[in-house]
């Protein structure tokens, strides 16, 4: 039987790129060589997106009585658990359906079970649009709450992975107005405490370096600009510091990132989604990677969203969905080796 870990790939919001993107990342033979891909998605989405590809990827769609680990062990076609069957209108280009977001939303939960279940040694998320699953009925801001949910996780934050950076928000998807009320002390602490725990889990840093953002101008120039640096943010620091995370700040955010891309930080706690975003994906636009902190699995996703504007047209670029595959085999099989130790 093979060791290398099974990857449950989840399509994604049928209308947008997601199956687009898996297609095209399974094609790179990497993928092949070091998981077990199970994409859970649509037969009929992910054959009629086929069709349009140069070179598309070999699939085998799974059915209900068949054993899965010798498909999964199949040394060239890729495995599809089609858990929804769209028609072409359903899942037309660019324009969200209920259908859609419900087979979405399906592919997700179904693979935090498989994952739950150590089924799948790790999960990586094609994009889902959280305004038409909203609009269907599933009232998450997106895939960490869900997942939070459906893990039944207390807390979960998002890691945002580049080449240069990793930056943490604080906050996730919420109206930049509530910001500032949504910050505590607590909340700072325990993305620090999961920030800590990930770069030595998953990264193998011994001593990682974590810097704190401001939230305010000038990190709030001794409160001139803003009281929550000296009444939030520095307390929370000094107490993550008291229980042995290196942890520095706050820092003025506008010079902050400058640092950390240079190699002085090994990761930035931010304080809203923008404040961590934006410098991320300007180093790091094409290949980002998203890894959920806090569910008792590994899980990935792509950095960006559904693109409905280049859906349909194959311009979708594919390398954040082929390294978010990528980087879920390499965190399962260093568990996989803890295990086996």
């Amino acid at each position: 039987m093979s060791s290398k870990p099974i990857i449950a790939i989840t399509m994604g919001d049928p209308a947008g790129i997601g199956p687009e993107i898996v297609l095209k990342a399974l094609a790179d033979p990497i993928i092949k060589r070091v998981s077990r891909p199970l994409i859970l998605g649509d037969w009929g989405v992910l054959e009629r997106t086929r069709r349009g590809q140069k070179n598309p990827p070999e699939l085998i769609c799974f059915q209900a009585k068949q054993p899965l680990l010798p498909l999964l062990d199949h040394p060239t076609a890729h495995v599809v658990c089609s858990l929804s069957t769209l028609t072409s209108r359903q899942s037309r280009p660019a324009v969200s359906s209920k259908a859609g977001s419900h087979g979405a939303f399906s592919y997700i939960r179904v693979a935090a079970k498989l994952a739950l279940a150590k089924v799948a040694d790790a999960i990586a998320t094609a994009p889902i649009s959280k305004s038409s699953l909203i609009d269907a009925g599933y009232n998450y801001p997106g895939h960490t709450e869900l997942l939070a949910e459906l893990s039944r996780t207390a807390e979960c934050r998002m890691m945002l992975i580049g080449a240069k950076l990793r930056v943490v928000p604080v906050t996730g998807h919420i109206p930049f107005t509530q910001v500032a009320r949504r910050l505590t002390r607590e909340n700072i602490q325990t993305t620090l405490a999961l920030t800590h725990r990930s770069l030595k889990d998953f990264f193998a840093i011994a001593q990682p370096r974590i810097a704190v953002a401001a939230l305010n101008p000038h990190g709030g120039e001794d409160g001139i600009f803003g009281g929550e640096e000296i009444e939030i943010i520095a307390p929370a620091v000094k107490a993550a510091r008291k229980k042995g995370i290196p942890a520095f700040g706050p820092f003025p955010a506008d010079s902050l990132f400058h640092h950390a891309a240079r190699g002085d930080y090994d990761a930035v706690v931010c304080m809203y989604h923008d404040q961590g975003l934006i410098p991320l994906k300007l180093h790091h636009f094409f290949g980002g990677v998203a890894l959920t902190l806090g569910p008792p699995f590994i899980r990935t996703s792509v950095d960006h969203g559904t693109a409905y504007d280049i859906a349909g047209t194959g311009k979708a670029d594919a390398s954040s969905m082929k390294e978010a595959i990528l980087l879920a085999a390499r965190l399962a099989r260093q568990g996989i080796g803890r295990r086996q130790k």
